[in-house]
């Protein structure tokens, strides 16, 4: 009798463990619906960054650089003579022919020796690049979504120096007048990837 009740275990077990496989066969088709497999490669690749500045001849970097910057003309004050509300202009080609991103132009003043010169917190530079609205920063877009090219990608920047009047500069101011016609300072001249 022992071992028809043990027989009559091992068939109920065997029956409960065939139902509970088919119970989970049926519910795991079902949820099988709603759900996929795949796989997907991406690839990105870094966009190109090529830039050149030049003053004349010498290539600039984004370190400081002295740049002349020539007086213009003022009704006010005896030609090629600087004095504060006078302005003096230079011009920088910037190349960024091949790059492949929008960039952001700044000019800030070095720091200025000897110390004949107006301080450079006394000293307001802007620049405008090809003719664009004068600034502390000029951002340069893209066109048309493209890589700059060897005929939009050159640009002409000018740098428009400007320094106050500040009655504590006199001495300063009449030093550096004297310098005929042009004045040589320390720019810094960064170019970066535009950032929205």
């Amino acid at each position: 009798m022992e071992n028809e009740e043990k027989k009559k275990r091992i068939r109920n077990g065997v029956i409960i463990a065939l139902i509970l496989l088919l119970a989970i066969s049926l519910i795991g088709g079902t949820f099988a619906r709603y759900s996929s497999t795949g796989k997907a490669d991406a690839k990105a690749e870094i966009a190109k960054w090529a830039v050149t500045m030049k003053s004349g001849d010498t290539t600039l970097s984004s370190t400081s650089k002295d740049i002349t910057f020539t007086v213009q003309s003022n009704s006010n004050v005896v030609p090629g003579k600087i004095a504060p509300s006078v302005t003096a202009v230079a011009e920088v080609e910037l190349d960024l022919t091949g790059t492949e991103v929008a960039v952001d132009f700044t000019a800030t003043v070095g720091s200025i020796s000897p110390s004949n010169l107006p301080s450079s917190d006394k000293i307001s530079l802007t620049s405008s690049v090809d003719g664009g609205t004068p600034g502390t920063t000029q951002t340069i877009p893209l066109v048309n979504s493209s890589a700059f090219t060897a005929q939009n990608g050159k640009k002409k920047v000018t740098l428009t120096l400007e320094w106050e009047n500040d009655d504590t500069n006199n001495a300063d101011d009449t030093s550096t007048g004297t310098t005929g016609g042009t004045i040589t300072i320390p720019v810094t001249l960064t170019v970066q990837q535009h950032i929205n």
